[in-house]
Parts: structure tokens; C-alpha cells; sequence
């Protein structure tokens, strides 16, 4: 699939989602037939840990502040999703005003996630100053010099939270765009402006979908959620409408094995793979 798509040279590869795992990228390489270069963004984290404590407690510190308002957040979302599917079997019309109210509820309850989320980073960022670090820096000069020679980023999937993490601790947003990005699973997820967690099949039943912070926006018009047939129900029509209806105007797809998007939106690969949630609550595979 790389060469289908012009790459034919060797690529650099973000795998810290992987974690402990994050260097047994043999069977990648064996699948791609390019030199890789893998970054190593969780090892060097782990490193960071064990020379710079103090750079590493006030990240720690950070992550239980986010942690402390995800639980807010989780509260305050699970009453008006709740409200919605009270609601839902009951809807005249896709306009039903008190539908739309929670919807618009949802939104402003996300947003003010996000904005907290937004506000406990830059100060970290100020007070820690993580671009000062000199294992920061010396971090990104190495994915500069790597970028330079690679055809191709690779961004991996695994743990969301913690690839999405390394990448933003060590500054690495605005390297992303310096070369082609091929990401799935949990790299697809962190390319969009919003990452989503999500799953209906837990051993507590039908789980609240939730905001995890801002992507790297480098697409903007989608959030992307793989395996889809596995964690969602999609044949659950008030489930479906809520989350398309909460994250629109973005298109809200779900990505099952053998689907490849382009930047533009456009599903070259198999057709099926990709998934269309629609705001009446069905499900409409790409090329349908």
C-alpha cells in the first residue's frame, strides 16, 4: 500500500502507544519492506523520567489535574446522554427541540472539557518549560534530522492516551506535517482535532462516550473511530444520532481492517471498511 501511494523510500515511525512494545516493530517492518526509523518517544520519556525527575513530576502532576476534571466531565456527560436516549425513541422529527437542546448541551460540555484541558497544558508548558529541557531538544532535533531523510511518518496505534501524550510533551506538532503521514488505529485517531473514546461492549454495559483532548488537527473535517464493529453498536440508532449529532460538522467514520482514506476524505481502499454515522442514527458504509 506505501508504494501505491508514492512512498517507496525508508520512513520514520512513532509507536509510543505500543508502550513497553514500542521497539518490536519487526512484523512492520517485514509488511513494508522500507528501512524504518523508529523514534523511540516512549523510551526516551522513560529516560526523561529517570534523569529529570523534576520535569517528569510536574508532567505527572498535569495528568492528575486532567484526570481530576475527566471525572467532572464523565459526571456532567453521563446525565445528558442519558436524557437523549429517554428522548430519542420518542422524537417526532430529527428536529425535536428538546433533542436538539442536549445535543447543543453536549457540545458546551465538551467544549469546556477542552478548554480546561487547553488551559492545564499551557500552563505546564509555561511553568515547566519542557521546549527548555535538554533531552527535549535534543529529542526534536533528531526527528528533524530523521524527517529529513525519510519519504514517510508512520504513527502507530496502541494505548490513544499515551501516544498522544509523547507527541505533544515533546513538541513534536508542528514536525508532523513535514513529511507524508500514514497513521491507523490510534495514530488515525490522533490526526483529527478531536480524539474520542469510546465502547459500547463493557463488562458495565453500553459505555459514555467521551472526549480523551484535542487531536493534532491535521484533519479537521473528521473523527475517526477504528473498530468500529467491535466497540460500537451501530445498529443502536439513539447511540449513533448522539455521536454524529455531538461531533458534527465532522464526519464521523468508522474504520474497520482493509480502509484507507486519503487527506481529502476520499476511501481508496476497500470501500466497506469505512463507515458513515448519520445524524437519523444509520450506519452507511463509503461507497454506499
Amino acid at each position: 500500500m506505501l508504494g501505491e501511494l508514492g512512498i517507496k523510500g525508508p520512513v520514520a515511525l512513532i509507536s509510543a502507544g505500543w508502550r513497553y512494545d514500542e521497539d518490536r516493530d519487526e512484523p512492520l517492518r517485514a509488511a513494508i519492506g522500507l528501512p524504518v526509523h523508529n523514534l523511540r518517544l516512549y523510551h526516551t520519556f522513560q529516560e526523561l523520567e529517570r534523569v529529570h525527575p523534576d520535569l517528569a513530576g510536574a508532567h505527572a502532576r498535569k495528568q492528575q489535574e486532567l484526570k481530576r476534571a475527566k471525572e467532572s466531565y464523565r459526571i456532567a456527560i453521563s446525565a445528558a446522554v442519558g436524557a437523549f436516549r429517554r428522548l430519542w425513541p420518542a422524537r417526532r422529527d430529527a428536529d425535536r427541540p428538546w433533542v436538539a437542546a442536549i445535543v447543543d448541551h453536549l457540545r458546551d460540555l465538551d467544549a469546556l472539557f477542552l478548554a480546561q484541558c487547553d488551559a492545564l497544558h499551557t500552563r505546564f508548558a509555561m511553568e515547566a518549560r519542557p521546549d527548555r529541557n535538554p533531552l527535549v531538544r535534543t529529542l526534536q532535533a533528531k526527528v528533524e534530522e530523521v524527517l529529513a531523510g525519510s519519504s514517510a511518518l508512520l504513527i502507530a496505534g496502541g494505548h490513544v492516551g499515551v501516544l498522544r501524550n509523547r507527541i505533544a510533551f515533546f513538541g513534536l506538532e508542528p514536525l508532523l506535517t513535514r513529511r507524508p503521514v500514514v497513521a491507523w488505529s490510534g495514530g488515525a485517531m490522533v490526526l483529527s482535532d478531536r480524539v474520542l473514546l469510546y465502547h459500547d461492549h463493557t463488562a458495565f454495559g453500553v459505555g459514555t462516550a467521551e472526549l480523551l483532548d484535542r487531536g493534532f488537527g491535521l484533519v479537521s473535517d473528521a473523527v475517526f473511530l477504528p473498530h468500529a464493529r467491535e466497540r460500537l453498536a451501530l445498529d443502536d440508532t439513539a447511540g449513533v444520532a448522539l455521536l454524529a449529532r455531538r461531533l458534527a460538522p465532522a464526519q464521523v467514520l468508522g474504520l474497520q481492517n482493509g480502509a484507507v482514506l486519503a487527506a481529502d476524505g476520499r476511501s481508496i481502499g476497500a470501500p466497506e471498511a469505512v463507515l458513515r454515522l448519520q445524524t437519523d442514527g444509520t450506519v452507511h458504509a463509503a461507497g454506499a
